[in-house]
């Protein structure tokens, strides 16, 4: 039986890459996403999905999202980590979250994320990372069990 744990390092895997088709893969048709917190409406379904992630893979250069640590129950699959890139005007941020999956039929079903949109916006005004948060950033990242 494949553990979510799996499918949410491929579609990690394929966003290194700015790959949208690779990341759809594994995205249920029925698929609902509470984006950014709640700074941003809901999005729901795929084309919906689809939409958002080819625009912002328009507006990254590179990325470096990774994942802390993950805990699993049944198709639920929690997660910590740090979504980190790089924008094509140049602008670098890095802001921590955790998040809630839900699976059906082996695909993501529904996506919540929740983090400090404030960490977000103040590195945009000041162009920088600040101490607190480059300090939640160097930890050890989840990788595939052998």
């Amino acid at each position: 039986m494949a553990r979510h744990i799996d499918t949410l390092l491929d579609v990690i895997e394929a966003w290194h890459r700015l790959d949208v088709d690779a990341v759809m893969e594994h995205i249920h048709d029925d698929f609902i996403w509470n984006n950014s917190g709640g700074m941003l409406p809901v999005f729901e379904g795929k084309d919906a999905m689809r939409a958002a992630l080819t625009k912002m893979a328009g507006k990254t250069q590179s990325n470096d999202w990774r994942l802390f640590d993950y805990a699993e129950n049944g198709d639920t699959l929690w997660m910590e980590g740090v979504d980190e890139f790089t924008g094509t005007d140049g602008s670098h941020l890095a802001v921590p979250y955790a998040g809630v999956l839900e699976f059906k039929d082996g695909r993501i079903h529904r996506w919540r994320e929740y983090f400090n949109a404030y960490v977000q916006t103040n590195q945009r005004e000041k162009k920088e990372i600040s101490p607190e948060v480059r300090a939640m950033l160097d930890r050890p990242v989840v990788t595939r069990a052998s």
